[in-house]
């Protein structure tokens, strides 16, 4: 059997449970974190609701159509920016790594190898732009 993660699985879910399973999926998706396919969730919820003419006073266990959409949208808003956080841990300043390459550049060009100092500097240099590329990587 192939496994679908939730977000994915519970569309399908959703347009097959008729209106006594509807009542069932509505608290799960309420106590589930949800981290893709919202517009997808709320819209099979919708179409759902509407067919068993549950308007907007569903009533299945305390969960309004309303509030129920509502949860599924502020969930789609986090994830939006837990994404852009992480899409900004990864991103690396470019004045920094121009500055670190410049440091390094400026070490080479008065190479010294034989001196713990230089090969000490020459080291903090290279971790720094090591930790500057990885960081750009997501590693």
């Amino acid at each position: 059997m192939l496994r679908r993660p939730f977000h994915e699985s519970i569309v399908d879910a959703i347009r097959t449970s008729g209106c006594t399973g509807l009542s069932t999926l509505l608290p799960l998706i309420r106590r589930t974190k949800i981290p893709k396919n919202h517009d997808a969730i709320a819209e099979a919820l919708k179409e759902e609701i509407e067919r068993y003419k549950a308007g907007d006073t569903l009533d299945l266990d305390g969960n309004s159509k309303a509030s129920i959409l509502d949860e599924i949208e502020e969930q789609k808003k986090e994830a939006a920016t837990a994404k852009k956080s992480e899409d900004e841990k990864k991103s690396v300043n470019l004045d920094d790594l121009q500055g670190e390459i410049e440091k390094s550049l400026g070490l080479l060009s008065d190479r010294h190898p034989g001196l713990s100092a230089w090969n000490g500097c020459l080291h903090d240099r290279l971790q720094e732009l090591h930790k500057l590329t990885s960081q750009a990587l997501g590693k």
